[in-house]
């Protein structure tokens, strides 16, 4: 469990990234520059015998969907290394890195690179005392495909599910605490009805209701058939839990994700006999009240370290105001 002190002391990651204690369990390696923006943009390709280096370096997981295949990259702190096994694993899922015209990935794809992320989750695993491992979606975070056609597409789930069974096997994993932020979020609604091994779920400014975000914003046309997968049509196939939390947070302000969608999908959940909560947080300070990152990575890792319910309601109201990081 966490000292209260100590959690409050330091929650915020990149806030923290100058104190660099060494941690006897820290699994990823990289001598890699940074993360290339004109690749992100432009899909990155990744070849079996190179995404096996990168594996030697437990930073890529090779996986194949009925041929489709994909070097998906992680960065992990914390973890036992084989034949030890793993409780829980504290999965973090990024948002999207692109903006509407597809052309802009400067922001979260520039400046930083393998080594900067390695560092985050060593910083997180070592204060939150659990693993930590930063999965990033396909075509962001030197994972390999193209982010932009493949985002919240039947194969981006695909592949993600396929890379969390992946990492479970290498590493042993009992359990997983997996959260996500933005598009991230979405991926981690769709993860509950295909996995039962989740203690922890968390959705951070997700469309986790994706017909509902649309019509929200008024993006989508009656009778039209959304391009991407939607949590909320899958609900049903949630499967029943005694044990797993979902956290869903967003800011009731937001004009991106509507917290109205959020509340559907919550409530679809609450009236299905799942153990959820509702964290409405005003604590989003960009523009459309969307980046609640720091937030929700805070309850993932929280929730996989044990923590009660409401110490980690408490604690993300009392977060000490997040500085600007560069992950997402």
């Amino acid at each position: 469990m966490l000292r209260p002190r100590l959690l409050l002391s330091c929650l915020v990651a990149s806030a923290c990234l100058l104190f660099r204690p060494s941690h006897p369990f820290a699994q990823s390696m990289s001598t890699e520059g940074d993360f290339d923006p004109v690749a992100v943009v432009d899909g990155i390709e990744i070849s079996r015998a190179d995404c096996a280096k990168l594996e030697a370096d437990n930073t890529a997981i090779w996986v194949d969907v009925g041929g489709r295949t994909a070097c998906i990259r992680y960065y992990a702190a914390g973890l036992k290394p084989a034949p030890a096994s793993n409780r829980v694993g504290a999965i973090w899922m990024n948002g999207d890195v692109l903006g509407p015209n597809g052309r802009n990935a400067d922001r979260r794809q520039s400046g930083f690179g393998p080594q900067y992320m390695i560092e985050l989750e060593r910083q997180l695993s070592n204060r939150f005392e659990v693993p930590s491992i930063y999965l990033g979606r396909p075509g962001t975070y030197g994972s390999s495909g193209k982010h932009y056609t493949t985002r919240g597409r039947p194969i981006e789930a695909q592949l993600i599910n396929a890379a969390l069974d992946g990492i479970k096997r290498r590493y042993r994993i009992q359990t997983y605490a997996l959260g996500g932020h933005s598009g991230g979020g979405t991926l981690v609604a769709e993860m509950l009805a295909r996995r039962d091994d989740l203690q922890c779920a968390v959705i951070s400014s997700g469309a986790s209701a994706y017909r509902a975000y649309l019509e929200a914003r008024g993006l989508l046309r009656p009778g039209d058939t959304p391009s991407r997968f939607d949590p909320y049509d899958s609900i049903n196939s949630v499967p029943a839990s005694q044990t797993r939390r979902v956290f869903v947070i967003g800011d009731p302000r937001e004009t991106n994700v509507h917290f109205s969608a959020q509340q559907l999908y919550f409530r679809g959940l609450r009236e299905r006999g799942h153990a959820a909560w509702l964290i409405p947080l005003e604590r989003a300070r960009d523009s459309r009240h969307h980046d609640l990152v720091d937030f929700g990575e805070t309850a993932n890792l929280m929730c996989a370290s044990g923590e009660s319910t409401d110490r980690i309601i408490g604690a993300l109201v009392n977060l000490p105001e997040p500085v600007p990081r560069r992950s997402n």
